[in-house]
C-alpha cells in the first residue's frame, strides 16, 4: 500500500475532515502521516495516524483568536520556512501522494515543485473561496493553485453550491465523517439524551476562540425561554463551569457531533462549513448565527436552500427564539435538510473522498 502525507493546521473546522479522511485511509491499509500543529497530536493518534509538527511553526497560544494573530497564521501557512518543512517531510516520509489543506499554500508549492500528486482538501464553501475571497486572503492565485492539484475535495454536500461553480477536477464529497460506528458518548450524556421530553436542540459554536463568552449569555437567555431541551457543547474553548445555564440546558465541554446529532431535532450554530456539512449529513435544520470569517456566506446559502434560517447579532434574543420555533414547527426546513442528507449519503459521507485519494496514491505507485 502507499504512503500518504496529510498537511494540515489547527484552524478549527478544517481538522475533522483531515482526521477522518486519514482514519479512513488507514482502514484501507495505507500508511498515513499528518504534518500539523502540536495541538493536533492527540486527535491524530486517536485517528490512527502518525504525526509530526512543522519545525518552523511555534506553538499557538491557548485561547488566542486567529484574528488577533493573523500575521503568525500567514507565516505558518504561506512562508518559505513552512515550504521547506513540507519539502523535508515529503522526502523523509517518501510520500506517494499528499492531501493538503486548501489554505496551506506553502504545502501546495512544495508538492508542485517536487511533482508529488496532490489532493486539495477545501474545508470552506467552494464557490466563494474559488471565485470571490480565496485569492485575496491567501495572497496567491487560488484557481491556479487548485487547478494544479490532481483532485480537489470540497467538504460540502453535492448541491450546496451549484454544479456550474465547480471547476474541472473538483468534487463535492460531503462531510468526511468518522469511519465505522458512531463515536460513543459517555454514559451520563447518552442516558440524558435518551430521556423522553421536549425536542433537543444542539447549540454548537466554534472549536476556536471567536468571542463565545460574549454571546452565549444572550443565546442561552433566548433558548431558556423555549419548550426545548438544549445541549450546549463548548468545543474545548470554554470551561463548562464558566457557563451559567438555564434549567433546560445541558452543558458539555466537547462531544463528537456524530454521536450527538442522531438525538437532535435542530442545530443552532455559528455556521462554520464543517458544522454545516455535518449537520446536513444528519438531515437537520439549522439556525445560523455567524460570528465572522466565511460563516455569513455559509449561513446565507443554508437559508437560500431552505435548510435553515440566518440571523444577525442584532436580532437576538427575540429573533433566535422565533427562529428556533420556526425551524422546529415548519417541516419544510427539515425536508430541505434531508434532501441534502440524501445527496451526501450518495457520496458515502467520506467514502468518495477516500476513493479519490486512494486512486491518486495507487496511480502514483503504478507509474514508478
Amino acid at each position: 500500500m502507499s504512503r500518504i502525507l496529510i498537511l494540515s493546521w489547527d484552524g478549527g473546522g478544517n481538522t475533522p475532515s483531515a482526521f477522518n479522511l486519514g482514519a479512513r485511509l488507514v482502514r484501507r491499509g495505507h500508511r498515513v502521516r499528518m504534518l500539523g500543529w502540536e495541538t493536533m497530536a492527540v486527535r491524530a493518534a486517536a485517528s490512527g495516524l502518525e504525526f509530526t509538527t512543522y519545525p518552523s511553526v511555534p506553538p499557538w497560544p491557548a485561547h488566542r483568536r486567529h484574528e488577533d494573530g493573523w500575521h503568525e497564521i500567514q507565516q505558518a501557512l504561506f512562508s518559505e520556512a513552512t515550504e521547506a518543512d513540507v519539502t523535508a517531510e515529503i522526502g523523509s516520509f517518501g510520500a506517494d501522494a499528499v492531501v493538503i489543506d486548501c489554505m496551506l499554500t506553502a504545502g501546495h508549492a512544495a508538492a508542485r515543485r517536487l511533482d508529488v500528486p496532490v489532493a486539495s482538501l477545501v474545508h470552506v464553501r467552494y464557490a466563494p473561496f474559488v471565485h470571490q475571497w480565496g485569492s485575496e486572503v491567501l495572497q496567491t492565485d487560488v484557481v491556479a493553485m487548485l487547478d494544479a492539484a490532481q483532485c480537489v475535495l470540497a467538504v460540502q454536500p453535492p448541491g450546496f453550491d451549484p454544479p456550474e461553480a465547480f471547476r474541472s477536477g473538483a468534487t463535492a464529497v460531503g462531510a468526511v465523517l468518522r469511519p465505522g460506528v458512531l463515536e460513543q458518548l459517555d454514559r451520563g450524556t447518552a442516558a440524558r439524551l435518551a430521556e423522553p421530553g421536549d425536542p433537543w436542540v444542539l447549540l454548537s459554536l466554534s472549536t476556536t476562540m471567536q468571542g463565545q463568552a460574549d454571546v452565549l449569555p444572550t443565546y442561552l437567555q433566548a433558548l431558556g425561554s423555549l419548550p426545548v431541551r438544549v445541549l450546549l457543547t463548548l468545543g474545548g474553548v470554554l470551561s463548562p463551569d464558566a457557563v451559567a445555564a438555564p434549567p433546560n440546558v445541558t452543558v458539555r465541554g466537547f462531544l463528537p457531533h456524530s454521536g450527538v446529532l442522531p438525538h437532535m431535532d435542530a442545530v443552532v450554530t455559528h455556521a462554520g462549513m464543517s458544522t454545516v456539512a455535518t449537520t446536513l449529513a444528519a438531515g437537520l435544520p439549522m439556525v445560523c448565527l455567524p460570528q465572522g470569517r466565511d460563516q455569513p456566506l455559509n449561513a446565507a446559502r443554508v437559508e437560500e436552500l431552505g435548510a435553515g434560517l440566518m440571523l444577525t447579532e442584532e436580532s437576538v434574543p427575540e429573533g433566535l427564539a422565533s427562529a428556533v420555533r420556526t425551524v422546529l414547527g415548519d417541516h419544510s426546513y427539515r425536508t430541505a435538510a434531508q434532501e441534502l442528507a440524501t445527496k451526501a449519503l450518495a457520496v458515502g459521507n467520506g467514502e468518495l473522498a477516500t476513493d479519490l485519494v486512494d486512486a491518486l496514491s495507487r496511480a502514483a505507485i503504478s507509474r514508478r
